[in-house]
């Protein structure tokens, strides 16, 4: 079924709700004050008569005085198709061109225009109205179909051809997503006895039912949704497109309010930095000039903010620029989403536009790849759009990450995705690409990076193993982690490349370590004949070499020095590292083997004074001597003696 939001327009007193009531039978003045002084203040809603269970129409009716504008834009956000109302009487108005520019503004396509009070003209007059709605429409929207119909609510003159017109408008609208991300910025708090907090709003985009866990967003609350009703009917699930009432638990009525946005995905911040593309009405009373101060409506919510002209210093009235919003109040938005902007003072309507990039950085002019990513976003085909976003995301990018950042949907980007994987422009690093989207608080969901990073990746892997190598060319190689350091990117994504590498040949990875392919380790001439003086004085020591610090001392160089072709030696296996300090000779530390394996024949144990009598060596050393045996297995403790392994394994 497709769901469709019919939102009223029209100046003030041009019988905007009497024709509502009229067309559904629901009086949308809720307040005492709005029925009392006749004239609509705040939001009113109501269900549209449907003649097919293929389509649902919810009316929103919104205040038509200038001094409502503000409760006017909450709900003409998320209006689908528009209902303008001129009175034949009076003709177009200041409000009914300002509720148009802002229904052109906000995306509004579909429409029909009723010529309310007919039946207090004559045939000549409305003939004359119509022809100015005609106009008018022409002038805001440009060359349009728009039916214009004289009614009259009072005697119910034309209401049925309105009706119709309504329903074929309808039709034509294109359907939002319920397979995308929830989304419902909330436009009414209130709550009901027995049942809690209940908000209402139009569903954006995605889904949303019973049992829901939400997110209430700026305040990074979480809720669960207790009930869903549509029009005040008890429904398991509400869609994009549809008017909502959920009954949230877990949280109080004062920590939601107008402008409020509940979402359901991690994905989702409040920003107070939002690049887009604004247009200055050619009705604006003045040019923009940079860095003025505005009142920024998105959704159901207002902020102040200022506007940096990104490519110029003063804007005139019907042209359009590049601009960042710095915002006074932190919003909810995704690339693609339209906005309205007025005048700080005087409050009239003066631009809008929309959203090109929800997380972009804090500048005052485009560097050339801004420039080029901007107006990618608003040219470039989809695909293509896609990979450049990709591109502008140097910490790789989660594919919610991607539908938020350049509005598209997660099944229209796994598409999009697809293709370009299979054009080899865009790789996934962390999680199958088949895998469901998931959270881009879960790591295994995977990041997106462009064919060119994985490049400069494995170029830059192999630069820092040739400058490790070309440091120290004794070592086997280079630590995993100190490439990884020295590397800068996502850990992903240099593991990835480090994994392309060793798959193509071109290294080796041995453990912790890595290498270039041709790598052989080797010892400089003056290395190889510390490693001789130092070889001798370890193994004229036998069971008690000098320790690393004594060994430096002895040979008058760094330890640092002794200690790279120490390291050598145990790659070598000339040497055996006991501790960090104490390098045995390999064939004192074999011999030491046979020597305790006899000792401790035929199930004998010995005390670690046994051990000193036998192998004439110091407790400095004989600890981790014993501790080493342990260690490879030969022996095992047994209370304060040791056995063979073997034998301490017998029954």
């Amino acid at each position: 079924m497709k769901s469709a939001i019919l939102g009223t327009a029209g100046h003030v007193d041009h019988g905007k709700t009497t024709l509502v009531e009229a067309l559904t039978g629901i009086n949308t003045d809720r307040w005492v004050e709005e029925r009392e002084r006749g004239i609509t203040i705040d939001l009113g809603f109501a269900p549209f008569p449907s003649d097919s269970d293929e389509l649902n129409i919810s009316v929103i009716d919104v205040p038509g005085h200038e001094d409502f504008v503000k409760n006017m834009l909450a709900g003409a956000s998320g209006v689908d198709l528009l209902l303008l109302t001129v009175a034949a009487d009076e003709g177009p108005m200041p409000q009914t061109r300002e509720h148009l520019w802002i229904a052109r503004l906000l995306g509004v396509e579909h429409g029909v225009a009723a010529v309310t009070k007919s039946d207090t003209v004559d045939e000549e007059w409305i003939g004359l109205t119509c022809q100015l709605v005609r106009e008018e429409l022409e002038r805001v929207l440009g060359p349009n179909d728009w039916p214009v119909i004289p009614v009259s609510a009072l005697a119910r003159k034309g209401l049925d051809e309105l009706q119709s017109a309504i329903r074929a408008a309808a039709h034509r609208v294109r359907a939002r997503r319920d397979d995308d991300l929830f989304r419902l910025p909330v436009d009414r708090v209130f709550t009901v006895r027995g049942v809690g907090t209940v908000v209402t709003g139009t569903i954006w985009s995605g889904a949303v039912g019973s049992g829901t866990e939400v997110r209430i967003l700026p305040s990074e609350r979480n809720a669960r949704v207790r009930g869903v009703q549509v029009h005040g009917q008890d429904v398991s699930r509400a869609r994009a497109g549809q008017r909502a009432a959920l009954a949230l638990v877990g949280v109080d009525r004062s920590e939601l309010a107008r402008g409020t946005v509940l979402t359901a995905d991690p994905v989702w911040r409040p920003v107070r930095v939002l690049d887009a593309r604004f247009y200055l009405l050619p009705d604006s009373p003045r040019s923009l000039k940079n860095w003025q101060r505005v009142r920024f409506h998105l959704g159901t919510s207002e902020t102040m903010a200022r506007v940096v002209l990104l490519q110029q210093e003063r804007l005139e009235p019907g042209q359009s620029a590049l601009v960042q919003f710095r915002l006074e109040g932190p919003v909810v938005a995704r690339a693609g989403d339209r906005f309205v902007v007025r005048f700080y003072s005087p409050v009239t309507t003066i631009g809008g536009g929309v959203i090109l990039d929800p997380w972009p950085r804090r500048r005052a002019r485009l560097r050339p790849e801004e420039l080029e990513f901007l107006q990618g976003a608003e040219t470039t085909e989809t695909a293509e759009r896609v990979r450049r976003a990709v591109a502008a995301s140097p910490e790789g990018a989660s594919e919610l990450d991607l539908a938020v950042g350049i509005g598209f949907s997660p099944i229209d980007l796994k598409q999009f995705l697809g293709e370009l994987t299979r054009s080899g422009l865009v790789r996934k690093v962390g999680g199958p690409a088949s895998r469901a989207v998931r959270s881009t608080q879960d790591g295994a969901a995977g990041r997106w990076f462009v064919a060119e990073a994985f490049e400069q990746a494995r170029k830059a892997v192999l630069v820092a193993l040739a400058e490790g190598h070309a440091r120290d060319q004794s070592s086997q190689g280079i630590s995993l982690e100190s490439i990884r350091s020295s590397v800068s990117g996502p850990a992903g994504l240099v593991n990835a490349a480090l994994s392309d590498l060793q798959q193509q040949g071109a290294i080796r990875v041995e453990g912790s370590l890595a290498a270039l392919a041709g790598h052989e380790p080797r010892l400089s001439r003056r290395q190889q004949e510390l490693a001789d003086r130092a070889l001798a004085r370890i193994r004229d020591g036998g069971l008690m070499p000098p320790a690393l610090k004594e060994l430096a001392s002895a040979l008058k160089v760094d330890q640092e020095e002794v200690l790279a072709v120490l390291k050598f030696m145990v790659e070598r296996r000339k040497l055996v590292p006991v501790t960090a300090d104490l390098y045995f000779d390999a064939g004192a530390i074999s011999a030491l083997r046979d020597r305790v394996a006899r000792l401790l024949a035929d199930g004998r144990s010995a005390s670690p004074s046994e051990f000193r009598q036998t192998l004439e060596v110091s407790r400095k050393y004989l600890i981790p001597l014993l501790e080493h045996l342990d260690s490879i297995g030969l022996t095992r403790r047994r209370g304060d003696t040791r056995v063979l392994k073997q034998a301490a394994t017998k029954p």
